[in-house]
């Protein structure tokens, strides 16, 4: 008999947040009734992309290879994301359902575009420019007869912007559910992650959003309703990272302009450079053109060690690559900086060193993430349904456990996972 499982991942939602359910009906249901594991160790840096990697694929960030959200391109304002399948380098739940021959539903879930394990696939997309279109970027990615759903609600969207991208992934999804019945549904909302950049995290926007969250997660539910097979789901929520107050940017790129670090030309963009650095928010990436000149790696270690010596900067802690490496860290970068609580990294490298949140990017805002995962709130993870136990409460876990879970109650394998099922709460 084949088995149905709904993912939805809330983005930022904390376990903290509980004390809101009562507030959202859909997701106190699933909570009531189910099981929890209460703390869920996300990744470094704690970022959506590199969390919603090791949420399908049960790897770490080295692993799997993902290790922003954006990929490092220097100097550029609107570095292109990581949003394709192929930037993966292991297999998906979603490739381990489909070899068993399950259906499977992908809706604005990061890093799947262009994904063929998947059946129905409306990826997380958009153009380079707010003022641009989306269209031929998402239909190039699109699964077949994805481009006509498309077509019917992108009335709804509004760029990258939220709640409009939820609004329209769950018009798709309540579409998808009454014509195909999928056996897999993966969904990711980020409406509430939206508001905790904006208006902090733990604001009374922050509560409306996941309020609103809740009523676009019950249209799920009547759909399925609707189809007469709500009870057979496996039903699993959860978050992928925490969240820290800002307040402050620091542009350490500045620092590097005027050390001769990075060159610039006669209309101010950079032309060459020894060292870039990349913001992950509440830390950063430290790209060297050359990384095997040792001269120039001891110039830019003692460089970074004085941002530290300078508390003003807000930099906590600098990261050698063997140290990232034992953090399950690996990219195109040789160090990293982890900055200290009320401190977010822009990539301005002119103006000011030190500038005030203005909320114009992720990075920016008076909330943001990018930290090391055991730091503030943590993701919550609970689920209910015919495969799982009531009442059991697990205070830690990790990202990692999260799809071969899946892959458990699915009766499916996954050879690559580094995580393993938390059989504690199945039955």
């Amino acid at each position: 008999m084949q088995k149905k499982v709904l993912v939805i991942s809330v983005d930022s939602l904390f376990f903290d947040d509980i004390r809101w359910f009562l507030e959202c009906p859909n997701l106190y249901e699933i909570y009531k009734k189910g099981s929890i594991v209460k703390r869920v160790q996300s990744t470094y840096p704690a970022m959506t992309y590199v969390a919603h990697s090791t949420m399908m694929t049960g790897c770490y960030e080295e692993t799997h290879g993902i290790y922003h959200n954006e990929k490092i391109e220097v100097g550029k304002k609107y570095p292109q994301w990581h949003w394709y399948r192929k930037d993966l380098k292991v297999n998906t739940i979603m490739d381990a359902a489909k070899k068993r021959g399950y259906t499977t539903t992908v809706i604005n879930w990061p890093v799947t575009g262009g994904d063929r394990s998947v059946d129905y696939l409306v990826p997380e997309i958009w153009s380079d420019d707010p003022s641009g279109d989306s269209t031929e970027r998402f239909l190039s990615v699109c699964s077949k007869g994805m481009d006509k759903l498309y077509e019917k609600y992108r009335h709804l969207l509004n760029w990258k912007y939220q709640p409009q991208l939820d609004n329209f992934g769950v018009a798709c999804l309540k579409e998808i559910i009454s014509q195909h019945e999928p056996d897999l549904i993966m969904l990711h909302l980020s409406y509430l992650d939206h508001a905790r950049h904006k208006f902090g995290g733990f604001s009374k926007e922050a509560k409306e959003s996941l309020m609103a969250c809740d009523k676009k997660i019950g249209e799920i539910f009547d759909a399925l309703r609707a189809c007469g097979n709500f009870e057979a789901y496996d039903i699993f929520i959860m978050g992928d990272h925490g969240h820290m107050p800002v307040e402050q940017i620091f542009n350490p790129n500045v620092l590097l302009v005027n050390n001769g670090m990075i060159d610039l030309d006669s209309e101010g963009k950079i032309k060459d450079y020894k060292c870039y650095i990349h913001s992950a928010g509440l830390s950063a990436h430290v790209i060297l053109k050359d990384p095997e000149d040792q001269k120039v790696k001891k110039e830019v270690k003692k460089f970074l060690d004085s941002l530290v010596d300078h508390i003003e900067y807000g930099c906590e802690r600098i990261f050698t690559e063997d140290e990232l490496n034992q953090l399950h860290l690996t990219g195109p970068f040789s160090f990293g900086i982890e900055g200290r609580l009320g401190t977010s990294f822009g990539n301005s490298y002119a103006g000011q060193v030190i500038c005030p949140t203005d909320n114009s990017d992720y990075k920016l805002s008076v909330s943001g993430h990018g930290h090391l995962p055991d730091k503030g709130p943590q993701p919550v993870f609970f689920a209910a349904g015919p495969d799982i136990k009531q009442g059991v409460s697990i205070e830690t876990g990790c990202l990692i456990d999260q799809a071969p879970t899946y892959a458990a109650v699915l009766g499916v394998e996954m050879p690559w996972a580094e995580g393993k099922a938390i059989q504690e709460i199945l039955k």
